[in-house]
């Protein structure tokens, strides 16, 4: 449903010209990006989960540290969906459906689809694609963004009738599998990953001609495209590795299963490995993993710690569980050691953060949150804990930024306007951020105009 609001809203803004006509390239791209990322927040099911959050961040920001010339700034997301699909959004911004993190076998060919999908952005396919199909406005290569999530909404509630040509054309679509493998080869990647996966796909979709895949509607898989792709690696003659059998991408794959399927056939399935395996630690942790999710809080406690005794520690989620029993000082303690061990958990410092704020502690709590940020921007807690620091030192202004802040990574743009507006209130005119507030709440105002006047909000 979220996906027709999404698409109606798109056809909204191409009316009222959201999207400016003209702009520099690299500029307008980057403006559709954000602007997207805005809608997807409200519109989309993101994957909020911090552990599928990082794992797909990091795994992206591999390849794209590799990239001679990274063009934007990339961001990775997740959308909770079963259907086997991804997609890129000018300026960077690259999304995996939930459904094709379950289908791969491994690390490497995960990596293959978003090399692919970063391909296309680095390349500038979209915008070459609308150059090419005359497209006039940016409003709809912003709707062409959106019909790769679902072609056939979008073409239906579009005006624009390009739309029925959303699928990237032959030649951008050899680019970015030629693209993309050299970006797997340079991350360390195995690039036989990306054509062990399509294949496994492409007999999929041929044993269930009724159903074709999302993916194969954008980015359309034929005889001619694998072998473009087995010559390549031919070419190259890079040598093909064993798949990866990687426990962090099976965690993973445990925490979206335990997020959309049944509660009781997804406990079965890792109490049965368990079963089958009782001196596995990795067995123990992914039933420990699922509970958690499931907030059966007492049992996700002791196989936890039976995984960690067994050399397996999830610190974090022991610390969340024994948090969650209401056994502070443990959670604490966890949490510390956490950040320790592994300095770049964002999740970590900003529960430590939490921690401190509820004891007290306003300085250890806002440094621990601000170092969470700087890792990683996007934790609407630490944005939350930050707003209660400020607001009981008396900094009513900060506090109502901070808010707003969280709110619109929430996906809670109309709050969030509520908040940029009581901020401007509150700091005046002459306030050194006064007009970095008066664009967001602009910005902001004409994006929630548009969604209530479609009913999406």
């Amino acid at each position: 449903m979220r996906r027709v609001l999404l698409t109606v809203f798109l056809s909204g803004i191409a009316l009222c010209g959201w999207f400016p006509s003209q702009l520099r390239a690299a500029d307008g791209e980057v403006e559709i990006g954000r602007k997207f990322s805005l809608v997807a927040l409200s519109q989309l099911p993101l994957v909020r989960d911090y552990t599928v959050q990082r794992y797909v961040e990091q795994l992206g920001q591999r390849i794209v540290s590799h990239l001679d010339h990274p063009e934007f700034p990339y961001q990775f997301s997740v959308v909770q969906e079963p259907h086997l699909n991804a997609f890129s959004v000018p300026g960077g911004y690259i999304y995996l459906h939930s459904g094709l993190l379950l289908q791969v076998s491994s690390e490497d060919e995960l990596a293959g689809v978003m090399g692919h999908e970063i391909a296309h952005v680095q390349g500038h396919h979209a915008m070459r694609q609308q150059q090419d199909t005359k497209w006039t406005s940016y409003a709809g290569l912003a709707a062409m963004a959106l019909a790769i999530i679902n072609p056939v909404l979008a073409a239906g509630a579009s005006s624009a009738a390009a739309l029925t040509q959303v699928g990237y054309q032959r030649q951008l679509e050899e680019e970015a599998d030629y693209r993309g493998l050299q970006y797997m080869r340079q991350a360390g990647f195995d690039p036989y990953g990306m054509p062990r996966f399509l294949k496994k796909m492409w007999a999929e979709e041929h044993l269930n001609a009724t159903d074709i895949p999302p993916y194969f509607r954008s980015h359309p898989l034929s005889e001619d495209r694998l072998s473009y792709i087995e010559r390549t690696l031919r070419t190259f003659q890079w040598n093909q590795t064993a798949p990866s059998n990687d426990f962090v991408l099976e965690r993973v794959q445990a925490i979206l299963r335990a997020l959309q399927e049944p509660r009781a056939q997804v406990i079965a399935d890792y109490q049965r490995r368990v079963t089958e395996n009782p001196d596995s630690p990795q067995a123990l942790a992914l039933l420990g993993s699922v509970l958690l999710r499931y907030n059966e809080w007492e049992q996700a406690r002791q196989i936890l710690e039976q995984a960690s005794a067994k050399g397996v520690r999830l610190d974090r989620d022991l610390a969340l569980a024994y948090l969650r029993l209401g056994q502070r000082d443990r959670a604490r303690q966890l949490f510390a050691r956490q950040s320790e061990v592994d300095p770049e958990d964002a999740d970590a410092r900003s529960q430590l953060g939490r921690l401190f704020f509820e004891d007290g502690d306003l300085k250890r709590a806002e440094h621990e949150c601000r170092a969470a940020l700087e890792i990683d921007p996007r934790l609407d807690e630490a944005y939350l804990t930050l707003a209660q620091v400020a607001e009981r030192r008396g900094k009513r202004g900060d506090s109502l930024m901070l808010l707003a802040q969280a709110m619109e990574l929430q996906g809670r743009l109309e709050a969030a306007l509520g908040q940029y507006q009581k901020a401007t209130a509150v700091f005046g005119p002459g306030h050194p951020q006064a007009e970095e507030i008066t664009q967001k709440t602009e910005e902001l105002e004409q994006l929630v105009s548009v969604l209530r006047r479609q009913g999406t909000h």
